[in-house]
C-alpha cells in the first residue's frame, strides 16, 4: 500500500516518469564511464571528463528530437566540444588568457538559442567542456586523455540515449498541425453542407488552433528555428489559424443572415471554394503524417480562379441590394480563406521535404526562403540577432560577462577548484535580476545542507574508496532526479554530494572540500547577481514595450504601402521591402515575448495582453503576405479614382491607429480607452465601402476592377477588427493601472 502511495506521488511531480528515466539513464553511463576509466584503466583525467561528458550532456543539457536527431546533436556537440576542450587546455596557462577566452566562447556559445530548442538545449554542456580544462594546472599533454574521456562518456551516453529507458517521444508540432488541418476541414463541411454537428466541430477546430499557439507547444517542439522545415512548421500553423478564424467570420456572418435556417452557409455560390479548401487541408494533414503526398498549389490556385471567375460574373449581373452586399461580405472572408489555404500548402510541403527545394520560385512563392541555402538561413538569424535589442544577444552578453569575470576572480584569488565557482554562475544565473535573485537562496541553502552531509561522510569514511564507489550511482540518480522532483535545494544537496563522492575517488579528500564547495558557490552567485543587476537587469519584461511599438509601427507603415500597391499608386517592391522590416520587428518581438513569459516575477498586474498584441502583428504581416501571393495585379488605372483615394484614405487611418497604440506603448502612457475612438473609422466602414462599390457606376462593365477593390478592403477590414481588439485588450491594463495608483 505504502509503495502504491509512493508511486502515485511520485507520478504527480514527475508525470510519465520522464526525470525518474533520465536520472537512472545518466547515472548508468556516469557509471560505467566512471569505473572503466578510473578503475579499468587507471586514470583519473580520463576519468573526469568521461563523467563530465555525460553529466554535461545528461544533466546541464537538454538534448531533444527524434532519437536520430538526438544521436547527430550529440555528435556534434563532441565535435565543438572538442575544439572548446581543446582551446580551454591551451590557455589554460594564464588567467588572462583564459577570461579572455571564456568570454568569448560564452557569449559565442550563449548565442546559440537563436538557431531554435536543438540548439539552446546543449548551450549548457558547451559552456562545461571549456570551463572545465580552463583552470590550471596546465597540462597540454593530457589533451589526448581529456578528448578520450570525453568520447567515452558521450559515447556512451549516445548508446543509452537510444536503448536505456529512452526519451518517449513528444508530440510533433507537424502532428499537431495535421490534426488542427482534419478538425478545420470538418468544420468547413460542416458549415458548407450541413452534415455533422457545427457546434461540436466548431469546438474541436477551436481546440487544435489552440494547440498551435507557441505557449501551448512543449518548448522542445516550438518551430522557433531558423532551418526551411520550421520556418515552414510555422508559416503552417499561422496560416491555419487564419483558416479558422476566417471560416468563423463566414459562419457568423451566414448563421445571423440566414436567422432561423439551419446552422450552415445559405450562401451557394461559396460551397465549392470551400470544399476545394477541405479537400487541401485533408492532404495536407495525410502529408505531414506521412499517409500520402502534399497537395498541389496549383489545386488551389484553381479552386481561387474558379471562384474568381464566379464573383466576376456576380458582380456583372447581380443589382444593388441587401443580398449583393451580404454575398460580398462572404466573398471577402472566402477570399481571405483561399489565401490562407494556399500559404498552408506551400508551407505543408516544404515541411514534408525542407532538402528539397532546389527550384526556381514559382509566381507568388511564400517567401524568399523557400529557395534559399541552409547556412543562408542560418546567417539570416544570426544577423537579425545581432542587435543590442534582441534578447538573444543580451543573454549571451550577459552570461558571457558573468563567465569571464568568475574566471578571473577564480584565478586571482586562486580558489581551490575554481571550476565551481563558474559552474555556479552557469547554473544560477537567469535571464533578469529578479529571476536569478529568486534562485539565490534555495542553491545556497542546498550547497550548504549537501556540504554539512558531505563533511560528515568524508570524516567517517575516511580514504575507503570501495564506499564512495558503492555510493556514487545512487547520488548519480539523486543528483540528476531530485531537482526536478523535488526542486532546487534537494538538488543542489544531491550534487554536492556527488562532486564530494566523485572528487574523493580521484585524490585524497577531506571535509575541507566541502566547505570550499559552498564558498564557490557563494562566490559564483554573488557574481551572478552582480553582473545581472548590471546588464540588461530587467530581461524580457523590459523589451516587451519597445518590442510591441516598434512591431506596431512597423506594421502601420506596411498597412500604408500595401494600401497603396493595392490602389495601383505603390511599389510591390516597396510592400516587400516593409514586409521585410515587419518580419525582423516580430522575431525580436516572438523571442522577447518567450523570455518574458519564461521569466519568474516577469508579469505584473498592470500589464497588456502581450499575446493578443503578437496575433495583431502576425495578422497584419499575413495579411501583406497574402496580398504579394495573389497572382493577380492591381491595374494601374481603376475607373473610380475617388474610391482608389478613398481605399487609401481609410488605410492612413488605419495606419494610424496603429501608431497611435504604438505611441502610447512608447510613451508607457494609457492609450484611449474607447475602441472606436482609437480606431478613427466607423465600425461598420467595411459595408460602407462594398456599397459604395456596388453602387459604382460601370461597376458591370470593370467587375475585375471591383473584385479588386473589394478584396483590398476586406483585408483593411480584417486589419480593423485587429486594432479594435488592441483597444479592448488596452483598456482593461489602463483601468488596472488606475487601480493601482488610487
Amino acid at each position: 500500500m505504502a509503495g502504491r502511495r509512493g508511486l502515485r506521488w511520485l507520478l504527480r511531480h514527475d508525470p510519465g516518469l520522464a526525470a525518474s528515466r533520465r536520472a537512472a539513464r545518466v547515472a548508468v553511463v556516469a557509471t560505467v564511464a566512471f569505473m572503466l576509466t578510473r578503475y579499468g584503466l587507471g586514470s583519473p583525467t580520463i576519468a573526469v571528463y568521461a563523467v563530465f561528458g555525460a553529466i554535461g550532456f545528461g544533466v546541464l543539457s537538454q538534448v531533444v528530437g527524434t532519437p536520430r536527431e538526438r544521436t547527430r546533436t550529440l555528435a556534434a556537440c563532441f565535435v565543438a566540444g572538442s575544439v572548446l576542450v581543446t582551446l580551454g587546455t591551451l590557455l589554460a596557462g594564464s588567467t588572462a588568457a583564459a577570461t579572455i577566452g571564456m568570454l568569448v566562447v560564452g557569449v559565442v556559445v550563449a548565442f546559440l538559442p537563436t538557431g531554435g530548442p536543438r540548439a539552446a538545449g546543449v548551450a549548457s554542456g558547451l559552456q562545461l567542456l571549456y570551463i572545465l580544462p580552463s583552470f590550471p594546472p596546465y597540462a597540454p599533454e593530457t589533451l589526448p586523455g581529456r578528448l578520450l574521456g570525453l568520447a567515452i562518456g558521450m559515447g556512451l551516453l549516445a548508446i543509452a540515449d537510444r536503448v536505456l529507458w529512452p526519451p518517449r517521444p513528444i508530440e510533433s508540432y507537424a502532428c499537431r498541425a495535421a490534426a488542427a488541418a482534419r478538425a478545420i476541414a470538418d468544420l468547413v463541411d460542416a458549415a458548407t453542407t450541413g452534415v455533422g454537428d457545427l457546434p461540436t466541430r466548431r469546438a474541436v477546430a477551436e481546440h487544435a488552433d489552440g494547440r498551435l499557439k507557441l505557449l501551448a507547444t512543449p518548448w522542445e517542439e516550438r518551430p522557433t528555428g531558423p532551418g526551411a522545415e520550421d520556418r515552414g512548421l510555422a508559416h503552417l500553423g499561422a496560416a491555419l489559424r487564419a483558416v479558422r478564424g476566417r471560416v468563423e467570420v463566414l459562419i457568423a456572418g451566414d448563421t445571423e443572415n440566414a436567422g432561423d435556417a439551419p446552422a450552415e452557409c445559405v450562401n451557394p455560390d461559396v460551397r465549392a471554394p470551400l470544399a476545394a479548401t477541405a479537400a487541401s487541408l485533408r492532404r495536407t494533414a495525410d502529408a505531414l503524417t506521412g499517409h500520402g503526398p502534399p497537395p498541389e498549389v496549383a489545386d488551389v490556385d484553381a479552386a481561387r480562379a474558379a471562384y474568381t471567375a464566379l464573383r466576376l460574373a456576380a458582380l456583372a449581373s447581380v443589382g444593388d441590394s441587401e443580398e449583393a452586399i451580404a454575398r460580398t461580405r462572404a466573398a471577402v472572408a472566402v477570399g481571405q480563406i483561399l489565401s490562407a489555404a494556399r500559404v498552408a500548402v506551400q508551407a505543408a510541403r516544404i515541411v514534408v521535404d525542407p532538402r528539397g527545394r532546389a527550384r526556381t520560385p514559382a509566381p507568388g512563392d511564400l517567401a524568399w526562403w523557400t529557395t534559399a541555402s541552409t547556412p543562408l538561413l542560418w546567417w539570416r538569424r544570426i544577423r537579425a540577432h545581432l542587435s543590442p535589442r534582441s534578447v538573444y544577444l543580451q543573454n549571451a552578453v550577459r552570461l558571457g560577462v558573468g563567465l569571464a569575470l568568475a574566471r578571473f576572480v577564480a584565478g586571482e584569488l586562486d580558489l581551490s577548484h575554481g571550476l565551481w565557482v563558474l559552474l555556479a554562475t552557469l547554473t544560477l544565473m537567469r535571464t533578469s535580476v529578479m529571476t536569478t535573485r529568486a534562485t539565490l537562496l534555495p542553491a545556497i541553502v542546498g550547497t550548504t545542507a549537501g556540504a554539512v552531509l558531505a563533511a560528515g561522510l568524508l570524516a567517517l569514511v575516511g580514504q575507503e574508496t570501495v564506499v564512495y564507489a558503492v555510493l556514487f550511482p545512487v547520488l548519480c540518480v539523486a543528483a540528476v532526479g531530485a531537482g526536478q522532483v523535488f526542486g532546487m535545494i534537494a538538488g543542489q544537496a544531491s550534487f554536492t554530494l556527488l562532486v564530494a563522492v566523485l572528487f574523493a575517488q580521484l585524490a585524497p579528500a577531506g571535509p575541507s572540500l566541502a566547505g570550499a564547495r559552498v564558498l564557490d558557490v557563494v562566490v559564483g552567485a554573488v557574481i551572478g547577481i552582480g553582473v545581472g543587476a548590471a546588464v540588461w537587469p530587467a530581461g524580457g519584461h523590459g523589451e516587451m514595450r519597445r518590442d510591441a511599438a516598434r512591431c506596431l509601427l512597423a506594421s502601420a507603415d506596411l498597412i500604408t504601402a500595401m494600401a497603396a500597391w493595392l490602389s495601383g499608386a505603390g511599389a510591390r517592391d516597396e510592400v516587400a521591402r516593409r514586409l521585410a522590416t515587419a518580419d525582423h520587428r516580430m522575431l525580436l518581438f516572438e523571442a522577447t515575448f518567450l523570455q518574458y513569459r519564461a521569466e519568474r516575477g516577469g508579469r505584473h498586474e498592470n500589464d497588456v495582453d502581450w499575446f493578443t498584441v503578437l496575433g495583431v502583428v502576425h495578422r497584419v504581416v499575413r495579411a501583406a503576405r497574402s496580398a504579394l501571393d495573389d497572382p493577380a495585379e492591381p491595374d494601374a488605372v481603376s475607373p473610380w479614382p475617388d474610391l482608389v483615394e478613398q481605399l487609401r484614405r481609410d488605410a492612413g487611418v488605419l495606419a494610424e491607429g496603429y501608431r497611435g497604440v504604438a505611441r502610447a506603448l512608447q510613451a508607457d502612457r494609457d492609450p484611449a480607452t474607447d475602441p472606436a475612438a482609437l480606431l478613427g473609422l466607423p465600425a461598420d466602414f467595411l459595408d460602407r465601402a462594398l456599397v459604395a462599390i456596388t453602387a459604382a457606376p460601370g461597376r458591370r462593365e470593370h467587375p475585375r476592377e471591383a473584385l479588386w477593390l473589394v478584396y483590398a478592403w476586406g483585408r483593411l477590414g480584417w486589419l480593423a477588427d485587429d486594432l479594435a481588439v488592441l483597444g479592448a485588450v488596452l483598456a482593461p491594463a489602463a483601468g488596472r493601472r488606475r487601480a493601482l495608483a488610487a
